[in-house]
């Protein structure tokens, strides 16, 4: 029997047990560690903790009563450890420096058939098939229901894809269907720095017109 208790994360009152909020807490102090060094760390985190909120939003509204410690496993292999920052930037360097002495590669994209569970009506067929072949997902709804009523194959179509083609479940299986990266820790940082020089650049910019408009007046 495990206790519940209430915690406040993103902006949002989440029911978790006991045991999953020790590990989740174990959890944001490593990244805390982590990015102890790092500017604009405190942004860092608390866009970690509105993306961990939002995970545990979207489990609570499938019906769960609270997060569960295996829900925080899920979470911390979503977004990643801590620890593999060091080694992802380590291969990002080793992939810039290869990219400068060879031609310059691009990996072509991996279109991968699912489900989407995220945009659905009934079983997220038609959003799966339109993220295949990057059309609008009202289209191949469009197309469904035109061919329901048109001879009704397009209920037995839609019955056969919902068994045949699988539902997208792992952060990987998104990737593939959608063509959007994961959101993870490193992702999440890689944004802040973004953020931070497009601040730093516009401080700037503002800087230089000011001294400019001072030296003409004098």
């Amino acid at each position: 029997m495990q206790r519940i208790i209430q915690i406040t994360i993103g902006g949002r009152v989440i029911p978790i047990e006991e045991q999953a909020y020790a590990a989740l807490n174990d959890y944001v102090k490593s990244l805390e560690r982590q990015f102890a060094n790092e500017e604009g760390k405190n942004d860092i985190i608390q866009d970690i903790e509105n993306r961990i909120a939002e995970l545990f939003a979207m489990k609570l509204e499938h019906g769960a009563q609270a997060i569960e410690t295996q829900d925080i496993k899920k979470v911390i292999e979503t977004l990643g450890h801590a620890e593999q920052l060091d080694v992802e930037e380590e291969e990002q360097t080793h992939k810039r420096t290869y990219s400068q002495h060879q031609h310059t590669f691009q990996e072509p994209r991996v279109r991968r058939l699912y489900r989407n569970p995220n945009d659905k009506i009934l079983g997220g067929v038609c959003s799966g098939l339109a993220n295949y072949f990057d059309i609008d997902t009202v289209i191949v709804r469009l197309v469904f229901a035109i061919l329901l009523f048109v001879g009704g194959t397009g209920l037995l179509g839609y019955i056969i894809a919902w068994i045949i083609i699988p539902v997208a479940r792992t952060p990987q299986e998104m990737y593939y269907m959608t063509g959007v990266p994961p959101v993870d820790i490193n992702t999440i940082k890689k944004n802040m720095e973004h953020e931070l020089q497009d601040l730093k650049k516009k401080a700037e910019d503002m800087s230089q017109e000011l001294k400019d408009f001072f030296t003409k007046k004098k």
